[in-house]
C-alpha cells in the first residue's frame, strides 16, 4: 500500500492511495499539514488492517480539516458599519449616528487599554466591561457631560446586543452593565426660558426685523415646536378646522438637511394658539404669492417656511439671524430650542396637567418632562400663553 499527496490548487491536494491492486483518489482542501496528517493517517489505517480504499471511497469526509479560527473586526469599524446598517433600516435616525460616531471617535476608541492598544483597534470579542469603564471613566474625569457619556455608551450597547442576539457572540455583552463606571446621572440644570416680559419684545423685534420669521419663532412659543420640526412642516399638516398641527417629521441639522421622522420616532397633534393660526394664514397667504411669482414647484409650494429659492431652510442661516434677533430685541443670547422650554414652563406655571405637557412636547415619558420641569409650581395667575397669545391679538 502506497499513499501520496500532490499540490492541486493554492490550497487544495490531491490524496491518491494504492492498496490490493486498487486505486483510489480524493481533493482535500487545507493547509500542506492536513494533507501531510491524512497520508500518515491512512497508514496507520493500513498497519492497522483496515481496508483504506474502501474507507476512503465510502467516506464523505474522511479527515475533516481543521475549521479556520473565526476572524473579528475591530471595535472601531464593526460599530461604525452598525450604526450604518440602522440608518439605513430606519432604526437610528441618521443625526443620533452622527453624534454616535463623533462621540466615540472623540471618546471611545482613542482610549488606550492596559495592554497598549487603542481601544477601537481592539478586535470586537475582545473588549471586556472593563476596557468600557476606562474608557467612560477618563470621560468623565475630563468634566465631560453625562451626555457625551450617554452617547459613547448607548450604541455600544445595542451593538452587543445584536450581536448576542444573532449568536454572533455569547452573552453577557461587556456593555451591559456599567452603572459603576457611569455613576448617579447629575442632576438636569433648570431649562433656560424666555419670561412673560421678553417674548412681547422678542416677537415685536421678529416681525419688524424678519417677518419672514415671525410664524416659525411662534411656533416655538405657541406650540413647543423643535426647530427641526418647525421647518419640516408641510401645508397639508395643518388643520384649520380643529386648530392643531401635524408634527410627524423633522429636519436633520446633523443630517445634511435631510428629513426624518420625529424624534423618538412618534407624531403628534399640537393644539393652535388663535394668535399661532393667524400668523400662519398670513404668514401662508405670502408664501403662496411668493411661489406665483418665483414660479415654484408644487412640491416647493407645500412647505409652509421655504427659504427664498424654495428649499428648506438651512439651520446655519437661521442661527445668525437668530442670534440678530436677540441682540435686537435687547436679550441675553439663548439656544433657539428655549421657545420650546418657554412654552412648557409657561403651561406648567398655569397649571397644566403634566400629561398633557408630555403630549404636546411629544417627550417618549412623563417622567422625562418632570425631569425637565419638575421644578416649577403651578401658580394662579394668568396664563402666559395666553397672556402672550392676547398681546398678539390685539
Amino acid at each position: 500500500m502506497s499513499a501520496t499527496y500532490v499540490r492541486r490548487g493554492k490550497a487544495s491536494w490531491l490524496i491518491t492511495v494504492y492498496a490490493n491492486g486498487q486505486r483510489e483518489r480524493r481533493t482535500i482542501h487545507g493547509a500542506e499539514d492536513v494533507a501531510k496528517a491524512l497520508v500518515q493517517h491512512i497508514h496507520k489505517q493500513e498497519l492497522a488492517g483496515v481496508n483504506v480504499v474502501e474507507t476512503l471511497r465510502t467516506a464523505k469526509d474522511p479527515v475533516a480539516a481543521p475549521a479556520p479560527a473565526p476572524t473579528f473586526p475591530t471595535l472601531r469599524a464593526a460599530l461604525d458599519a452598525f450604526l450604518t446598517e440602522r440608518v439605513q433600516r430606519g432604526e437610528t435616525r441618521l443625526a443620533s449616528a452622527v453624534a454616535y460616531r463623533r462621540a466615540c471617535t472623540l471618546k471611545l476608541y482613542p482610549h488606550k487599554v492596559t495592554d497598549g492598544r487603542l481601544l477601537g483597534d481592539v478586535p470586537i470579542h475582545e473588549v471586556t466591561r472593563v476596557m468600557l469603564g476606562g474608557a467612560i471613566r477618563a470621560i468623565r474625569a475630563e468634566g465631560k457631560s453625562h451626555a457625551l457619556v450617554c452617547h459613547v455608551v448607548n450604541p455600544v450597547r445595542l451593538f452587543y446586543r445584536d450581536l448576542i442576539e444573532t449568536e454572533q457572540l455569547k452573552g453577557p455583552g461587556p456593555a451591559e452593565d456599567l452603572r459603576h463606571f457611569i455613576g448617579s446621572r447629575p442632576r438636569k440644570a433648570v431649562a433656560v426660558y424666555f419670561s412673560q416680559e421678553e417674548a412681547p419684545a422678542l416677537v415685536a423685534t421678529v416681525q419688524a426685523l424678519q417677518p419672514r420669521f415671525h410664524a416659525f419663532v411662534l411656533t416655538g412659543l405657541l406650540g413647543g415646536l423643535r426647530w427641526g420640526e418647525s421647518a419640516a412642516l408641510r401645508r397639508s399638516d395643518i388643520d384649520w378646522d380643529r386648530d392643531r398641527i401635524h408634527v410627524q417629521r423633522t429636519v436633520s441639522v446633523k443630517g445634511d438637511n435631510r428629513i426624518e421622522p420625529c424624534k423618538d420616532g412618534e407624531d403628534r397633534w399640537v393644539k393652535m394658539s388663535p394668535a399661532l393660526k393667524a400668523a400662519l394664514r398670513d404668514h401662508l397667504g405670502n408664501m403662496k404669492l411668493e411661489g406665483q411669482v418665483r414660479t415654484w414647484t408644487p412640491e416647493q409650494r407645500e412647505l409652509v417656511f421655504p427659504s427664498t429659492v424654495g428649499r428648506l431652510v438651512h439651520y446655519t442661516h437661521f442661527r445668525d439671524v437668530w442670534k440678530m434677533l436677540l441682540k435686537k430685541a435687547g436679550l441675553p443670547h439663548r439656544k433657539y430650542h428655549a421657545t420650546r422650554h418657554t412654552f412648557a414652563t409657561w403651561l406648567l406655571s398655569d397649571g397644566a396637567d403634566l400629561r398633557y405637557v408630555q403630549a404636546q412636547l411629544g417627550h417618549s415619558t412623563i417622567s422625562m418632562t418632570a425631569d425637565t420641569y419638575g421644578h416649577l409650581q403651578p401658580e394662579r395667575h394668568e396664563s402666559a400663553v395666553a397672556g402672550l397669545d392676547r398681546y398678539l391679538t390685539t
